[in-house]
């Protein structure tokens, strides 16, 4: 079969163990021995360009677009792969977030499908996933493409994701959640083992605020490897925090410099994400251009992380499917937008909906629970159920609450709801980064 396209291409690709739409597969899919065998075979493609690998919870595909950014603005040819996608696999491997020429992809998913048909590609170690697939193709691009840099965010976990076999200029780990406990663990301690598996010996490693217990796992790591430890919370000061609908702004202090930031990332979490990138790299590079560095960070191409769409009303789109991300999304969105507003929510089954809910249903005047459609598994009538009683309890009674699953008409329904509000609200969509694609693609086609 010859492909034509890259959808068509993607869609083969997705045809394997897909570990993103059936979290159960990985029970026994989930290691590292069949894409070690296919990076060789493939002549090492990760070899060939100088990289920097994060790992966490919340911000990492924030944190390798600003790291991408910046390197881009130093003169770097800078490739980036990160998951998950909002409407297009495309989005995933890119030069620094724009996507390459369609051709690109299709050739080499093409070149992957010739050395599994024949055989090559894994021996005897059957068939790959679709995220080691992903892995290995954004490799292969990025050594096509003559990178000189990547900056690679791992898929799930880290230890034992299939973006570990590379060795990196330095490690980033963004803060650590409850996340993913059926694969990881069921405690912060086991969860931040398993995220700290990116960090390498004797390579420097970044690392967000976290919560104490799993500081101390990382820690540990770090002395165990004698990796050069450098903790954000201890090195970086941040201040003069503002948050407008087209960006922040602050004053950044690190190695005893004092630098103003304005980028056009909004939200009060971009701030942290900005100062873990700049340390990470100022510890690979000494003489980091700080001017080359603040200039780019006024332009970083990014969708779905508090990205705000138009006015009257403005559209929040935000892929924040946390606890603790939701919570930095409210008092962001309180700060730019005051109290308010109406909520379009869905989220996927293994998230903890319950959590994103108690933080997100009094902060707005109306709910719309709406269904990620058309990749991960979602139960909707229990997320509509816990939302209703949350809704006719206490203070919260009598606040209007809809279940519409169709993302599109959910959409329709909050702008119309939200016109005869006055339209000076917001519209915030989130819960799922699935669901904000799903809106991504609605106001891309100018559907609504």
């Amino acid at each position: 079969m010859v492909m034509h396209s890259s959808s068509a291409a993607f869609k083969y690709i997705e045809s394997f163990a897909n570990i993103e739409r059936n979290p159960a597969c990985s029970r026994t899919e989930y290691k590292l021995e069949r894409m070690a065998y296919m990076l060789e075979v493939c002549g090492h493609p990760e070899r060939s360009f100088k990289a920097v690998h994060i790992a966490g919870s919340k911000g990492k595909g924030s944190t390798a677009a600003i790291t991408a950014r910046i390197l881009k603005e130093l003169g770097y040819k800078t490739g980036m792969f990160t998951s998950p996608h909002l409407i297009s696999y495309k989005e995933r491997i890119t030069l620094a977030g724009i996507p390459f020429e369609d051709e690109v992809y299709v050739r080499s998913i093409q070149a992957l499908k010739d050395k599994i048909d024949d055989g090559t590609l894994t021996g005897n170690l059957g068939f790959p996933t679709t995220f080691e697939l992903l892995t290995l193709l954004a490799f292969l691009i990025l050594k096509e493409q003559k990178c000189q840099w990547a900056v690679l965010e791992t898929g799930l976990g880290g230890r034992l994701d299939a973006t570990n076999l590379v060795v990196p200029e330095v490690s980033i780990i963004t803060p650590i959640e409850l996340e993913h406990c059926d694969i990881l663990g069921d405690t912060l301690e086991k969860i931040a083992f398993e995220k700290a598996g990116i960090i390498k010996p004797g390579v420097p490693v970044a690392v967000q605020h976290q919560k104490p217990e799993a500081l101390d796992v990382l820690r540990k790591r770090a002395e165990e490897f004698k990796s050069p430890f450098f903790y954000a919370d201890d090195l970086v000061t941040l201040s003069e925090r503002k948050m407008r609908p087209d960006g922040s702004s602050f004053t950044l202090t690190l190695n005893g410099g004092k630098y103003s930031i304005a980028t056009n990332l909004t939200g009060d979490f971009q701030c942290d994400n900005i100062a873990s990138s700049l340390l990470a790299l100022s510890q690979i590079m000494p003489d980091l251009d700080m001017y080359k560095t603040t200039n780019a960070l006024q332009d970083v191409p990014l969708e779905g992380r508090m990205e705000i769409i138009g006015t009257g009303p403005s559209i929040v789109v935000d892929g924040s499917h946390t606890a603790y991300s939701i919570q930095r999304l409210v008092a962001s969105c309180k700060e730019i937008f005051g109290a308010g507003g109406i909520l379009v929510f869905g989220s996927v089954k293994g998230k903890n909906y319950q959590a994103m809910l108690d933080l997100l249903v009094p902060c707005f005047d109306e709910v719309i629970i709406s269904e990620p459609q058309g990749f991960k598994e979602t139960d909707i009538s229990a997320v509509y159920e816990y939302a209703k009683s949350l809704c006719r309890t206490g203070q919260q009674s009598e606040k209007p609450l809809y279940l519409v699953s169709a993302p599109e008409e959910a959409l329709r329904l909050a702008v119309s709801k939200m016109a005869k509000l006055g339209g000076k609200k917001p519209v915030v969509v989130t819960g799922s980064f699935y669901l904000a694609g799903a809106i991504k693609k609605v106001l891309k086609d100018k559907r609504l």
